[in-house]
């Protein structure tokens, strides 16, 4: 099996470090290559989920000879729901959607939408995160570089509102302690999934995806491995 995964908003590839090994047995992990970074830097940036998911199901081309399952966290969750149900109604329906660290896509706005924010307002949310190296955040060029990338990955999310049923058995994640994802909005995603969603939470803050790597790994892999006897039973 393959599992296609998006990054959290402004990552990269590396934001699935070490799930290639954690998961070797059963699934192949793949990473989504986004635009504007990593070996697509330089390219356009997407600002609107259809673009993106269209970006995306190019990377997906080769999904339909073989089981897959799709996986984002933060605002990669959203893009995997949105990709899961284009892929869908092109025939290509994943085994299953892993949606972690974000509230249920149709719940209205809780905050201001970070995208809007001056430069130095969303550097003040990132240092709150805990999720970016404070060298980093005190580097006027990589911030030059980063912020634009961010702001696109936030615009993306936070204009997007989807409500239609997963087309796939749903798995959510997310952490006790994440101020943005409470975790009544983190179970609000069993509206789209049904009452066969898995809802797991961990001890942790929003970057719990790097906290409880493998925890998280290993109730992916369990879920992978059901899916599969079930499709060969």
């Amino acid at each position: 099996m393959i599992l296609f995964c998006v990054p959290y908003a402004g990552g990269g590839t590396e934001a699935y470090d070490g799930w290639h090994e954690a998961l070797a047995p059963v699934a192949e992990v793949r990473v989504a290559e986004l635009p504007g970074r990593g070996t697509r830097f330089g390219h356009p940036l997407a600002e609107a989920m259809p673009d993106l998911v269209a970006d995306l199901a190019g990377q997906c081309e080769d999904l339909s000879r073989e089981p897959f399952a799709l996986l984002g966290y933060s605002f990669g969750s959203y893009v995997a729901y949105a990709l899961s149900l284009h892929l869908a109604r092109r025939g290509r329906v994943p085994r299953r959607l892993f949606a972690g660290g974000s509230r249920a896509p149709f719940l209205p706005p809780r905050d201001r939408p970070r995208h809007l924010m001056a430069d130095a307002e969303l550097i003040t949310e990132l240092r709150a995160l805990n999720g970016t190296d404070p060298q980093v955040l005190a580097s006027a060029e990589l911030m030059a570089l980063y912020l634009p990338i961010l702001r696109a990955d936030l615009k993306v999310a936070e204009t997007f509102g989807g409500a239609e049923p997963t087309p796939c058995p749903l798995t959510v994640f997310g952490a006790n302690r994440d101020h943005l994802v409470p975790t009544g909005d983190l179970h609000a995603w069993a509206r789209l999934g049904g009452p066969e969603t898995e809802v797991h939470v961990y001890d942790g803050d929003h970057f719990v995806i790097r906290s409880e790597r493998s925890r998280i790994c290993r109730a992916v892999r369990a879920d992978l491995t059901l899916d599969a006897l079930n499709a060969a039973s």
